[in-house]
């Protein structure tokens, strides 16, 4: 007869511990200074698996939209152009909103409180119809072959993308398949949320390059990264349209 050994219990012991060092982050360890609404304070833990000091309880900003809002205090983004926002966050379309684009249109495809429902594989919007695209969090959950090239038929010539996404910079190619992207859980394991479809490796400028993009970054690096709460080397993609 065979008798299972007892699982050792240091694993557990562990477990628990780091469990209870996490709960004890939840609402925040460190001074912190958004830079969307303001709010200085103690950011709250946020995400799964749960990352401590990045939520701010104030406009519920996150690491990506503090860092592109330095990105835009430096480089001017978005004042006074006419700018295409898609999936816009509540505290980021009011940021944006004060400063002053010279016309601001908001889209998704799925969300109701914007101006446009629109699919960005097929941008149902006449092309050069913009100089400024705000697209943050967006490609990694479409198809980006497709939404890429649209992207930049809608820009006017001189026109600037503005693209996040979250990528690994370790890898060399983009890891994508197309069976792993069946039902939620496989998305979560293997792509880092229920509704992504791939993993970004350094190989993104060249996706972003490709309909003719000339492609910049913009990186998080201290000492804004511990005073805004931003994550360490995440990059702001700010990729230009030719002029003509």
């Amino acid at each position: 007869m065979h008798i299972q050994a007892p699982r050792p219990l240091k694993p557990y012991a562990r477990a628990i511990r780091f469990g209870l060092k996490s709960a004890r982050a939840l609402f925040g360890k460190y001074p912190r200074e958004c830079t969307v609404c303001g709010y200085k304070g103690r950011f709250f833990a946020y995400g799964y698996p749960l990352v401590a000091d990045i939520l701010c309880p104030k406009c519920l900003s996150l690491e990506r939209h503090r860092l592109l809002v330095l990105c835009d205090r430096e480089k001017n983004l978005f004042g006074g152009k006419k700018l295409l926002h898609f999936a816009p966050e509540p505290g980021m379309r009011d940021y944006v909103q004060k400063t002053k684009p010279s016309s601001y249109v908001t889209c998704d495809l799925f969300a109701e409180n914007v101006d446009l429902k629109i699919d960005i594989e097929n941008i149902a919007i006449p092309d050069e119809s913009f100089e400024v695209v705000l697209c943050s969090h967006v490609l990694e959950h479409v198809n980006d072959k497709k939404a890429i090239p649209e992207l930049f038929r809608i820009l006017r010539p001189g026109g600037l993308l503005v693209a996040m996404f979250p990528i690994v910079e370790g890898w060399d190619a983009t890891f994508e398949d197309d069976s792993k992207t069946k039902n939620p859980d496989d998305r979560l394991l293997y792509f880092g949320q229920h509704d992504h479809v791939r993993f970004y490796g350094r190989d993104a400028r060249a996706r972003l390059a490709a309909p003719g993009f000339a492609v910049e970054e913009w990186t998080a690096t201290e000492p804004n990264v511990f005073k805004h709460g931003l994550l360490r080397g995440e990059k702001v993609f700010l990729c230009r349209k030719p002029a003509q």
